[in-house]
């Protein structure tokens, strides 16, 4: 877009912006094998189409091309799909409720206890890799989710060691083995994995 008239990429409606990225610049040419994978069409054909049929007001983190239609599965509901994404120049494929800031910062946006999932997809591993920041991610997720949140964290075993392994969700969250298909999904030989966990209680002094 930046290679189109200075400016004018603020000036576009969204729709118009996208139409102009995907079919003049071709952005999602580097893609298109990539939204062919197993684990890419579980999340579209089934996952989202699940959590959207609970009810659950989502949050789904990070954006890209491959990512802006998801919105219209939920298109029955203004307020029940939010995405987030660090780099403004994304926003353009973020939902209608977007908000642009790094994940530890979601509650300067909204309150705690707002949503009832969280879906933090390729996160891991692309932007945020310090195991530190996972744990605070993982914190704050924790904070903005309701009572039994549901947190969804899709990640690739080679390149970091297993989030449960390294003790990520202690004392945060539990395995959630309700879910279709248990408390962790992978797509051999794909390297992703989707992990489902329930928000832990917070623990109260007696």
């Amino acid at each position: 877009m930046n290679r189109l008239i200075p400016g004018l990429k603020n000036c576009l409606p969204k729709p118009v912006r996208r139409w102009l990225l995907l079919n003049v610049l071709k952005v999602n040419a580097p893609f298109v094998a990539f939204t062919g994978f197993a684990s890419r069409r579980f999340m579209e054909d089934q996952l989202l189409p699940w959590v959207r049929d609970r009810g659950a007001r989502i949050l789904f983190v990070g954006t890209a091309s491959y990512t802006y239609h998801y919105e219209k599965l939920f298109a029955s509901d203004d307020g029940q799909f939010t995405t987030m994404d660090v780099n403004p120049a994304v926003s353009v494929w973020g939902a209608r409720n977007h908000i642009v800031g790094p994940i530890q910062e979601i509650l300067r946006f909204r309150p705690a206890g707002t949503f009832d999932c969280a879906i933090l997809n390729g996160v891991f591993g692309f932007g945020v890799n310090d195991t530190a920041e996972m744990r605070r991610t993982l914190e704050v997720l924790h904070a903005v989710l309701k009572p039994d949140g549901l947190l969804i964290v899709g990640w690739n075993n080679d390149l970091h060691a297993d989030p449960d392994v390294l003790g990520l969700y202690e004392g945060l969250f539990l395995p959630f083995d309700a879910s279709p298909w248990g408390h962790r999904m992978t797509f051999e030989p794909e390297t992703h994995v989707y992990d489902f966990h329930v928000k832990r209680p917070v623990q109260t002094p007696p």
